[in-house]
This record gives C-alpha cells, sequence and structure tokens, in this order.
C-alpha cells in the first residue's frame, strides 16, 4: 500500500502497536484492519482480493444475516439462502432456520440436531460463537446451561479479541432473557451477570454491562430501579 508507518497509523491506531504487528510480533484484529483500510479509502474487497475466505467476509455474512433477522427481513435472508456464497455451509443452515422462524414455521428434528451439533465444541472462534447465539432458543435447558458456562470458562480463561468478547456477551444476554422466563434459574442468572460484569470496561461493552445491571436488578426486585434502566436503554 505504499505507507509509511506514520501515515498508516495516524488518527486510527498507535504507531508502536502497528510496528510491532509488521514485525509479527502482535496480531491485528479485524476491526482495526477495516479502520485502516476506510481511513486510507482502500476498498476491503481488493484489499482481499486473491485471499480467498476471510473472516472479514464471515464478518460481513455476520452482520447482514443479524440485521436482516432483527429487522424481520425475510426477503433479505432469503436471497442470502439463494445467492449468498457461504465459505461455511453452516451460515446456510442458520439462514434457513431464520427464515423458517420469521415464517411462523416450526422446527423439526433436523433443525435441532444441527443445534446439539456444537455441544462438544472445543474451538471457540468467531465463526462457532455467532452460530451457538442464533441457536440459543433451541436447547433443552439443562444443554444450554452446560453449554453456556462453558462458553463463559473457555472465553474468560484465554487472550479473546473484542468481537468474540462481542459476541459472547449477547449470548449471556439471550441466555438471561431464557432463564428469566423459566423458573428456579437464579444459579444460572447470577452467573450469566457474574460474566457480564467481568466484562472489559470500555466505551464497546457499556450496553452489555448496563443490560447485566438491568437484570441485575430484578433478580434482587428492585423494579424501580430496572425500569430507570430501561428507559435508559429504550432512549438509546
Amino acid at each position: 500500500m505504499h505507507f509509511s508507518q506514520k501515515q498508516m497509523t495516524e488518527k486510527v491506531l498507535d504507531r508502536s502497536f502497528y510496528s510491532r504487528v509488521e514485525n509479527d510480533c502482535s496480531e491485528i484484529s479485524v476491526n482495526d484492519l477495516i479502520k485502516l483500510l476506510h481511513h486510507h479509502r482502500i476498498p476491503v474487497a481488493n484489499f482481499l482480493e486473491g485471499f480467498g475466505a476471510t473472516s472479514t467476509d464471515v464478518l460481513i455474512f455476520q452482520s447482514q444475516i443479524t440485521n436482516a433477522y432483527l429487522n424481520k427481513d425475510v426477503a433479505v435472508l432469503q436471497n442470502l439462502y439463494a445467492n449468498a456464497n457461504f465459505a461455511d455451509a453452516r451460515m446456510k443452515e442458520v439462514v434457513r432456520i431464520l427464515i423458517k422462524r420469521l415464517n411462523g414455521v416450526g422446527l423439526n428434528a433436523k433443525d435441532r440436531k444441527f443445534s446439539y451439533s456444537f455441544l462438544n465444541e472445543e474451538n471457540w472462534n468467531i465463526e462457532n460463537l455467532w452460530l451457538v447465539l442464533h441457536m440459543l432458543d433451541l436447547y433443552e435447558f439443562a444443554d444450554l446451561k452446560v453449554l453456556v458456562e462453558t462458553i463463559f470458562h473457555k472465553i474468560m480463561h484465554k487472550k479473546t479479541d473484542e468481537y468474540s468478547m462481542q459476541l459472547v456477551a449477547q449470548i449471556a444476554l439471550k441466555y438471561l432473557e431464557i432463564c428469566f422466563k423459566k423458573q428456579n434459574t437464579i444459579n444460572e442468572i447470577e452467573s450469566a451477570i457474574t460474566f457480564l460484569q467481568k466484562i472489559p470496561k470500555t466505551t464497546n461493552f457499556a450496553i452489555y454491562r448496563i443490560a447485566a445491571e438491568y437484570y441485575n436488578k430484578l433478580v434482587n426486585y428492585d423494579q424501580k430501579g430496572a425500569d430507570k434502566i430501561a428507559s435508559l436503554l429504550g432512549r438509546n
């Protein structure tokens, strides 16, 4: 790209860190890489040309799928299912299941078998975390508890990039929603809240920590405090 270290990192990254990346002494996250490319107006697609399937490709598909599902946009999901070239075929399975959900079609044994394939997973990378996030409500609660607690333990005991941690925070919040719909889950609720209280105290994680405090208020019967937090979240 023919930039000096100073030109490349100015206003984007710490120069000493970028120097360590260049010398293979540190790794750069996908998010920081995209920031650099955007800052210098270098199209991501051009930069990735010739690399084949990449983590950035995965992130783009994940974002498109999640946003379409949250917006209940079946047409976008159907288009992705029919036309997207997924490097990981499991993403296509998730899209198929999400389409069924939005169309009000009941899930079958095949769908549940797919979700249960993650119970013995040991490699909790971005792809697997994202897939599980969208499958949480397919598990029997006892199995879900084991799966989520395993993820919490694995993530807290290894060096984890920011995006992976955000995915686990989202898993924790979804798990809390499920727990609150069931009886006698106080231990599971407290475990998820404790995990969220330990995530990084940075701006990018603020919303998850606030949500954890909301559930903490509920579990301690502080409805007034929970309502205040809900009002705050509703304005953002």
